[in-house]
C-alpha cells in the first residue's frame, strides 16, 4: 500500500519550494499577479455563490493571496479569517477590503502548516484554493478537518506538474513525471484512510497569455519556472504548437486541471449512529 504523506514529501513539495523561500517567492510580483486576477473577478464571484455559504458562517480562506475569493466570500459570509504566508499579497487583500468596505476579514500573515488555530478556534467552513505548499499533508488535513465544523473546500491541482502544463512538467522533469501521482490523488487517497469519503470532480482549465512575440512567451515561461536555459529550444517548441496569432499578438494557450475536493464533517452524534 502507497504511502501517500511520503510520496507528497518526496515528489510534491519539493515542487513547491523549487523556486526558493515560499514566502519570498509569494511576495515578488504580488502585485502583477493581483492585476491578472483581477481581469477574472467574475469567476470568483461565481466560485464563492457555488460554496452556497450562509450569513452566520464563519470563513477559514487558507492561502488567501490577494483576497481573489476572500472579499466575494466576506460579503456573503458572517466572518472570515484569511490566512498566508505573503506579506506583499496580505497588503493588497487589506487594500481591496478596505475599497470594498469589508470589516469583517481578519487576515493572518503566517504559514497555516505552523499556525496555532486555538488563536481563531473552530470553523464552520474551510476552503483552500491551490494553496497547500506544505510540508505534512496528512497533518494539514487533519488539521482541517479537526477545526471545521460544517464543510471542506479544497481544490488543488490535478496534473502531475502542479501548476505547470504536463508537457512542460515533462520537459522539465522528464518522463519520470508520468509515474507521480497528482496532489489530488494523494490527498484523495489521505482523506480515504482518514475515514472521509470526499466528492471529487475535476475541472479542465484553460489559461490565456498575450505575448508580442513567441520568443516574448518562452522568456516567460522559462522566467516563471526558472527553467534551465539548456531547456529553452524544448519550451520555445512547446509554446509554438500552442500559440495562435491574433490581431498583432500571440495568444499562449496552457491548460491546467483542478480537482474540487468537498466533504461535511461528521459530528460524534453522526459517527454513533452510522
Amino acid at each position: 500500500m502507497p504511502d501517500w504523506n511520503e510520496i507528497w514529501k518526496n515528489e510534491k513539495y519539493p515542487m513547491w519550494t523549487k523556486n526558493g523561500d515560499l514566502a519570498d517567492y509569494w511576495n515578488k510580483g504580488a502585485e502583477k499577479r493581483f492585476q491578472r486576477l483581477l481581469k477574472k473577478k467574475d469567476i470568483a464571484e461565481k466560485q464563492a455563490e457555488e460554496f452556497k455559504l450562509k450569513r452566520t458562517d464563519v470563513v477559514l480562506d487558507i492561502g488567501c493571496g490577494t483576497g481573489r475569493l476572500t472579499l466575494p466570500i466576506a460579503e456573503r459570509a458572517n466572518f472570515v479569517y484569511a490566512i498566508d504566508i505573503s506579506k506583499e499579497m496580505l497588503e493588497i487583500a487589506k487594500r481591496e477590503a478596505k475599497k470594498a468596505s469589508l470589516k469583517n476579514i481578519e487576515f493572518i500573515n503566517g504559514n497555516f502548516e505552523t499556525f496555532n488555530t486555538e488563536k481563531i478556534g473552530k470553523v464552520d467552513v474551510s476552503i483552500s484554493y491551490n494553496s497547500l505548499g506544505v510540508y505534512d499533508i496528512k497533518n494539514v488535513l487533519e488539521k482541517i478537518n479537526d477545526m471545521t465544523k460544517k464543510e471542506v473546500f479544497i481544490f488543488i491541482f490535478a496534473s502531475k506538474g502542479e501548476w505547470l502544463d504536463e508537457p512542460i512538467a515533462e520537459i522539465i522533469y522528464g518522463k519520470r513525471i508520468n509515474n507521480i501521482p497528482s496532489s489530488a490523488e494523494i490527498i484523495y487517497n489521505l482523506l480515504k484512510e482518514m475515514g472521509i469519503k470526499p466528492d471529487f470532480t475535476v475541472k479542465h482549465n484553460v489559461w490565456k497569455s498575450e505575448y508580442e512575440s513567441i520568443n516574448s512567451a518562452v522568456e516567460d515561461i522559462m522566467k516563471s519556472y526558472k527553467i534551465e536555459s539548456t531547456l529553452k529550444c524544448d519550451i520555445k517548441r512547446l509554446a509554438v504548437q500552442n500559440s495562435a496569432y491574433r490581431a498583432g499578438k500571440y495568444i499562449l494557450s496552457r491548460y491546467r486541471n483542478v480537482a474540487e475536493i468537498h466533504w461535511k464533517i461528521k459530528n460524534n452524534l453522526e459517527l454513533i449512529n452510522i
